[in-house]
C-alpha cells in the first residue's frame, strides 16, 4: 500500500479547464465520498483551492489507482478522460509525500512562500478526518507536510516577503496607482481571499474600503472586524462609479460583473480611469 497523489494545478491545465474541478467546500464531502466509491483506494483526501485541485489516496496498486483518480476527475469536469490525461500530474510513495510536503511549504504555488496554503492543506485534512476518509497513513502523512510548511516558515526566508496571492494583489495595485493612500478601494469578495486584501489595503493606509459579496452578512461581518462599508449587489454600479480601484477574490462559479456593467460603468465615470485586479 502507498500514497498516491493525481492533480491538476495553475501551471499544467487552462484556467477554464481548472475551474471546472474546483471543488467548494459545500461538495468536498460528495467528493471524498466519491474517490472512496472506487475500488482501488482505501483513504483519501481532496485539496482544491483555486490554484489547484489535487487527490491524495492510499492504494494497493498504482495503475489501477490511477485510472480511478483519473475517470474522477473526467467527470468532475465533464470531460473524456484523454482531455485531461496531458495535464494531469500524479505522483506516488516517497514523490507523492514530496509533492505534498513543497504544497504546503508554499514552493509549488503561484505567489512562491504564500501563507494561505498551509491553512487550506490543514482545512482539506480536517474534512477528510470528519468524513472518515482519511486513515492512518494519510494522517501521519498530512502530520508531517503541516509540520514541513511550518518549519519552512520559520527557520527559512520563503514568506518575508510577499507571502499571498491577496497581498500581491495589493502590491501591483499599488505599484500601478502609485500610492494607495486616499485611494477608495471596492473590494468583491468576503471569504478567505477578500479577507486577506482587506487587511492588505489596511496595512497601506486606505481608509476608504467598501466590501461586496453575495451574501451581504458576510460582507458586513468582514467590514465590522478589519474595517470599511459593507455596500450590496444592487449598490455596485454606484460604487464602481466612484472607486478608484477594484480588488475581486470571490469563489462564485458564474460572473458577477460583466462587461456589459463595465460598459455601462465607464460611460457614468467619463473620463476617468477605474484599475481592476482580479484574483478569484
Amino acid at each position: 500500500m502507498s500514497v498516491v497523489v493525481v492533480g491538476l494545478n495553475h501551471r499544467t491545465v487552462p484556467l477554464a479547464l481548472l475551474e471546472r474541478v474546483t471543488i467548494d467546500d459545500a461538495r468536498l464531502p460528495k467528493a471524498l465520498a466519491d474517490v472512496l466509491s472506487h475500488d482501488h483506494v482505501s483513504e483519501a483526501v481532496v485539496l482544491s483551492t483555486c490554484n489547484r485541485t489535487e487527490v491524495y489516496v492510499v492504494a494497493e496498486k498504482f495503475h489501477p489507482a490511477y485510472g480511478d483518480l483519473r475517470t474522477f476527475f473526467s467527470e468532475l469536469a465533464f470531460a473524456a478522460p484523454e482531455e485531461l490525461a496531458d495535464h494531469l500530474y500524479v505522483h506516488d510513495a516517497d514523490a507523492a509525500a514530496g509533492h505534498l510536503f513543497r504544497v504546503a511549504s508554499g514552493i509549488d504555488s503561484a505567489v512562491v512562500g504564500e501563507a494561505e496554503i498551509l491553512g487550506q492543506v490543514r482545512h482539506s485534512w480536517d474534512v477528510a478526518q470528519s468524513e472518515g476518509t482519511a486513515g492512518s497513513q494519510l494522517n501521519l502523512l498530512f502530520r508531517h507536510a503541516l509540520e514541513v510548511g511550518k518549519r519552512a516558515r520559520t527557520e527559512t526566508g520563503i514568506g518575508r516577503h510577499v507571502a499571498s496571492v491577496s497581498t500581491a494583489a495589493v502590491a501591483m495595485a499599488a505599484q500601478r496607482l502609485g500610492s494607495l493612500e486616499g485611494r477608495s478601494i471596492l473590494v468583491m469578495g468576503a471569504g478567505e481571499m477578500g479577507e486577506g486584501m482587506v487587511r492588505a489595503l489596511a496595512t497601506n493606509g486606505v481608509s476608504d474600503i467598501r466590501i461586496a459579496n453575495r451574501t451581504w452578512e458576510n460582507a458586513a461581518e468582514l467590514a465590522e472586524r478589519l474595517g470599511g462599508t459593507p455596500i450590496r449587489l444592487a449598490e455596485l454600479d454606484a460604487a464602481l462609479t466612484e472607486v478608484d480601484l477594484l480588488l475581486t477574490g470571490t469563489g462564485a462559479n458564474s460572473m458577477i460583473i460583466e462587461h456589459s456593467d463595465i460598459e455601462r460603468v465607464m460611460r457614468a465615470r467619463g473620463d476617468r480611469e477605474i484599475l481592476v485586479v482580479d484574483v478569484a
